[in-house]
């Protein structure tokens, strides 16, 4: 046996320390690959950490965002309550538009404040704001106390309508809307009114009969009401007393009660001839 053969130790030695190199360098990379996956799932651990945290973040901010639309939303519906009856603001939330509608009877009220010219023509622009606030703030209430609807308000003139779904006491309840306005406006001058707010008078005027009604406008919308009972009631404003109201024989004869209301007799409308009136208040 020669000195390099197998058997000799030296030869054994250092093939032993060359697997041992072999080995060392499979370890080393070992340490690393599993090194370098322990990086990636640290990385991955804190990625899943931050998506969650960004989720949560979206999920608060939706939150917050859905609260707001729903408080956007109560508002515009609100406001459209405010300037049209209930069955048209839903009809244009849930479709759009209005489809416009005709009543066979409907009960028109208009109101007008005596020589309010002649009043404002001396007050400031924010004086004369939080007298009609006042006024029309207790026409407001009054109207939806007795389920009458609200059209418009036009300078001193406040517009009211029922009856346009058909109820058979659309007189009835704005007969007794028109009461309590005058009330208020009695009440008013007895003096019951906030400091800086003077006792104005009124006038009151009822007809009855069929009138259209729809939504006009794009970006400024507006509920209103046409026809020839619009007309005759504007007409029974002038005719009436001050502090008091007039309505024509179609509005006396669908009343329930006629308590306190007196036959007048004709009058001269304009545009309209002779009309059959009765006053009340």
């Amino acid at each position: 046996m020669t000195d390099d053969g197998p058997d000799d130790p030296a030869a054994l030695i250092a093939l032993t320390q060359k697997a041992l190199r072999r080995v060392e360098k499979r370890l080393a990379k070992s340490e690393l690959r599993r090194s370098e996956l322990e990086h990636l799932m640290d990385t991955r651990q804190a990625f899943q950490t931050r998506v969650l945290q960004q989720v949560e973040e979206a999920k608060t901010e939706i939150e917050k965002l859905y609260d707001r639309l729903s408080a956007e939303q109560a508002l515009t519906e609100q406001l459209l309550l405010s300037i049209m009856p209930e069955t048209v603001s839903r009809e244009l939330r849930e479709v759009g538009s209005v489809t416009p509608q005709r009543a066979a009877n409907a009960t028109v009220m208009f109101t007008d404040f005596v020589e309010f010219t002649r009043q404002t023509e001396q007050l400031d622009p924010t004086e004369l704001v939080a007298i009609l606030d006042h006024y029309y703030s207790a026409f407001d209430r009054i109207a939806a106390e007795h389920r009458v609807e609200k059209v418009k308000t036009i300078g001193d003139a406040f517009m009211c309508v029922s009856g346009l779904n058909g109820e058979n006491d659309a007189a009835d309840r704005m007969n007794a809307a028109a009461r309590a306005i005058l009330a208020f406006v009695e009440g008013a001058k007895a003096g019951e009114l906030p400091s800086g707010i003077p006792a104005w008078s009124i006038r009151v005027g009822l007809a009855a009969g069929p009138v259209s009604a729809g939504v006009v406008g794009h970006d400024r919308l507006s509920f209103d009401i046409w026809g020839d009972t619009v007309n005759t009631a504007s007409r029974m404003v002038a005719a009436a007393p001050v502090n008091g109201g007039v309505m024509t024989r179609q509005v006396y004869a669908q009343l329930t009660r006629q308590d306190g209301i007196r036959p007048r007799g004709q009058i001269e409308a304009r545009g309209k001839g002779k009309i059959d009136v009765f006053e009340f208040g």
